[in-house]
């Protein structure tokens, strides 16, 4: 049998011998090993304790960054997918491509309507210019026209009223027989010959103003074509707003992204009908993530905006960010909640609530993914009081 078979089980022998150190026991080892653990566990308490005093902590945060949910104006089918989810884009580029056939030709037509306004608002100018020079001439021409007759008539006046003095002296010449039968007669033929041109005068002085007249409604005949030319011109505009409308409308058959960021999913397949207003493709801009953790409320009055945080994300365990808090909801997530609980059964338990705390950190190397978890540590404030 073994030497030390006969020996207590709890204990080791020492060695007695002159110049031999004299062994532990495994209880003293085992005293040994619990005072160095309730130190470690002392030291852990007492960095938990402090780190309370000086920090709020909650591993309940995530990065999170505005989702851009992309839909379209129009409905069609679409005939080209541009980008696949995980894709990065920039703003400006397209995602989608509608069928915008229908949209072309309704345009084409819009333009070669607002051509053939434009070829009769050059027709009618020119007309309106012909015809205003050509009564321009003729109202000068008749009113000459006029003037002359008007003369005439005064001319013819004036003969007419000497011939009727001539042959008042010879009637009363003849009457005491100073003169002949035919000087009265030539006196006679000399009134009627004076009467007549001055009738032919006065003729030919209405027909004067007449003229006159008709020249002067070819100048309103030019004023109603300047009234055509104003509506042609409407015309044209309205024709000239229908085509930019239209061109937006085919505008809006290309699905373009509204700022840079990353593909997310995408809601439709080339040859799909999409739906005005359906969201087709959802997008982030990776250069624009925040974290939001949810405090419980009995810390919240600890956090103030402007506060030093130390965020440490899960996918990166090795990496430590700094923020800040950048803003502080004024609400609890169960008031923002779709489906609040209405507590109808009466039974009531209280459960701490949480307010969403915005974090705004600095961007790292490494690409934040919204969703992802985080644990952040908020330097607590002096206005909170302790907590």
């Amino acid at each position: 049998m073994d030497g030390h078979a006969g020996q207590h089980p709890e204990e080791v022998s020492v060695d007695t011998r002159p110049g031999k150190p004299r062994q532990l026991t495994i209880k003293r080892v085992r005293t040994i090993g619990f005072v160095l653990l309730a130190i470690v566990v002392i030291i852990f308490v007492a960095r938990f304790l402090i780190d309370r005093a000086a920090y709020v902590s909650t591993s309940d945060a995530r990065v999170a960054s505005d989702m851009i949910a992309v839909s379209t104006d129009i409905s069609g089918r679409i005939t080209e997918v541009a980008v696949g989810e995980g894709d990065r884009v920039s703003e400006g580029d397209v995602l989608f491509r509608i069928d915008d056939r229908e949209a072309l030709l309704l345009l084409a037509q819009y333009e070669a309507e607002a051509d053939r306004l434009r070829a009769q608002i050059e027709r009618a100018e020119t007309q309106s210019t012909l015809t205003s020079s050509r009564s321009g001439s003729e109202v000068a021409a008749r009113y000459a026209g006029t003037q002359s007759a008007a003369a005439s008539v005064q001319s013819a006046q004036s003969d007419y009223e000497t011939a009727q003095l001539d042959y008042q002296r010879a009637s009363d010449l003849f009457e005491r027989e100073l003169v002949s039968q035919a000087a009265l007669d030539r006196a006679q033929n000399a009134l009627d010959t004076a009467e007549q041109s001055l009738r032919r005068a006065e003729a030919e002085e209405k027909r004067a103003q007449a003229e006159q007249r008709t020249a002067s409604i070819s100048g309103q005949e030019v004023q109603l074509i300047d009234h055509d030319l104003a509506i042609l011109r409407a015309s044209l505009k309205q024709a000239e707003a229908r085509i930019e409308a239209q061109k937006v409308v085919i505008d809006q058959h290309l699905i373009k992204s509204p700022s840079d960021g990353v593909i997310d999913e995408i809601f439709y397949d080339v040859g799909e009908h999409s739906l005005r207003g359906f969201r087709m493709a959802l997008l982030h801009n990776p250069d624009d993530v925040w974290v939001s953790a949810n405090i419980k409320e009995t810390n919240i009055r600890n956090v103030q905006p402007g506060a030093p945080v130390i965020v440490r994300v899960d996918s990166y365990p090795d990496l430590e960010l700094k923020g800040t808090v950048a803003k502080i909801n004024d609400a609890t997530l169960a008031e923002a909640a779709l489906m609040p609980n209405p507590n109808a059964n009466g039974v009531f338990t209280k459960i701490t609530q949480r307010i969403s705390v915005r974090i705004d950190v600095e961007q790292p190397d490494v690409e934040l993914r919204p969703g992802t978890m985080v644990r952040v540590r908020i330097e607590k404030s002096d206005k909170g009081g302790a907590g």
